[in-house]
């Protein structure tokens, strides 16, 4: 694995080049990161529509949770990258070690939450289905236990993000995804039989049979092994900064005030946009579970699209952050310029690339056995090509969010997510399914189409007032 131990300066050089030296890498490992649900998805596909339905139901809960964990990285994403651009580069390994241990308080407090309400939280989002509710008991269980672990991943990985060590968090994160790639079939499965595409080599051999928790246990031990190769390579020192032991261990509650501070208007935001989306999710549960399961892999595509975008918003936060900290004002405008105009191209690409090839990624998930497979791939098919206009407004979104959180200054970004979900989004839904109960769902993707197309522009508006130059932590 690569290490580079010396120092990242994103305060001089190619604006562009700096931003393609972050994002490339970030968004490639945002995409390996988020593949171990993908896989999981993709695996369990094989097995019903219910094993997809159990996954898709645990995504809306855990993304409650979630909310703590991307509240605190966040905050310390800020205060670490603005410590870095300034020179103090002691300082931002505090930060991180304080982080680190905050976090893992947090994760205790939600792995007992978790297995306590999991059970009722799947019977109040409306499963009914007891091969559902089996499959998401035996998922969400093994996967609340691992909340710590998780955590302190996580918030490792955010230390590579915030001081510009892209590559080498690319490369722990492919190792996670390969790992999880290669453990799922053969904890899922009893009987492992398919044929690699592309190469068309045939594949045949005895599993552990574990179903839907043999993906759970691939998950959490790829987690595992990446957890203990990235804290080496910070406790060595072979990243650009050095932690020690003690760091880890070193709560602050000045520090842990400041993350709040931080890291809560973003959190609120995100908050506001996971239940609205647990919302939607029930709604679309009424209209049946083949619908279900199809709004389930589409929400795995998005998500995948997101964490793309991902790599494109955390370097724009990053630039943002160290040139603040050195008071390169135009600099860091001109970062949030270059990355709205990189990933408008990408995402128009991709968009007619997705909406073309939507019958070729339905059956990656689906393969059609009977009638509810082959109208659940019909479904995945219909609202893929629908979410193919979101991807754009979703892009510009987060890249203008990302100014926001790179200053410090995230309050614009409740506000825009608040006004556009609750009082867009969640209104004009709830009426069509439940008020004028309008036979056909085609509707709800519209309607999120048109919220984070006005999320944009109101963040945009924010963007160019230019309030956010002039905000300090």
């Amino acid at each position: 694995m690569p290490s580079n131990p010396s120092t990242q300066d994103l305060t001089q050089g190619s604006v562009g080049r700096h931003i393609m030296n972050l994002a490339v890498p970030g968004m490639l490992t945002n995409l390996m990161t988020f593949s171990t649900t993908l896989v999981d998805m993709m695996w369990v596909g094989r097995i019903s529509p219910e094993a997809i339905a159990a996954i898709t139901t645990h995504q809306y809960i855990w993304f409650l949770f979630s909310i703590l964990n991307q509240m605190i990285g966040q905050g310390s994403v800020t205060l670490i990258a603005r410590s870095y651009g300034s020179g103090d580069r002691r300082r931002s390994a505090e930060v991180l070690g304080e982080t680190f241990f905050f976090k893992l308080v947090v994760a205790f407090i939600v792995m007992g939450i978790g297995l306590l309400t999991m059970a009722p939280a799947y019977r109040l989002f409306g499963i009914t289905d007891e091969t559902v509710f089996r499959y998401g008991m035996q998922y969400s269980g093994i996967m609340f236990l691992a909340t710590p672990l998780l955590f302190s991943t996580f918030t490792l990985k955010t230390g590579f993000r915030a001081v510009g060590a892209a590559t080498q968090l690319f490369w722990v994160s492919a190792m996670t995804m390969m790992i999880n790639l290669v453990l799922d079939p053969f904890l899922i499965f009893e009987r492992i039989d398919f044929t690699v595409p592309i190469v068309n080599y045939h594949f045949q051999s005895a599993g552990i049979g574990l179903e839907v928790a043999g993906a759970a246990y691939a998950s959490v031990l790829a987690f595992a092994i990446t957890f203990v190769t990235t804290l080496f390579l910070f406790l060595t020192g072979r990243t650009f900064i050095k932690l020690s032991v003690r760091d880890l261990f070193s709560p602050s509650m000045d520090t842990a005030r400041k993350i709040l501070k931080i890291g809560l208007p973003p959190a609120a935001g995100n908050s506001l946009e996971h239940f609205s989306n647990v919302l939607i999710g029930s709604a679309v549960n009424t209209y049946g579970t083949t619908v279900y399961a199809a709004q389930g892999v589409n929400n795995m595509l998005q998500r995948l699209i997101q964490f793309s975008i991902m790599g494109f918003s955390w370097s724009t936060i990053t630039m943002v952050g160290q040139n603040l900290g050195a008071s390169e004002v135009q600099r860091a405008e001109k970062s949030v310029n270059r990355s709205a105009a990189i990933i408008a191209g990408v995402l128009f690409l991709v968009a007619v690339l997705f909406y073309f090839a939507a019958p070729g990624i339905a059956a990656l998930f689906m393969p059609v056995r009977d009638d509810a497979s082959r109208e659940t791939v019909e479904w995945i098919i219909r609202i893929l090509r629908v979410n193919c206009f979101l991807y754009l407004p979703l892009g510009l979104n987060r890249v203008y969010r990302a100014v926001f959180e790179g200053s410090g200054d995230t309050r614009p970004v409740f506000w825009s997510s608040a006004a556009t979900t609750w009082g867009l989004q969640i209104p004009l839904i709830m009426t069509g399914v439940y008020i004028m109960r309008i036979g056909e769902p085609y509707f709800i993707w519209w309607i999120m189409v048109a919220g984070n197309a006005a999320a944009a522009v109101i963040l945009y508006v924010m963007f160019r007032r230019g309030a956010w130059k002039h905000h300090t932590v």
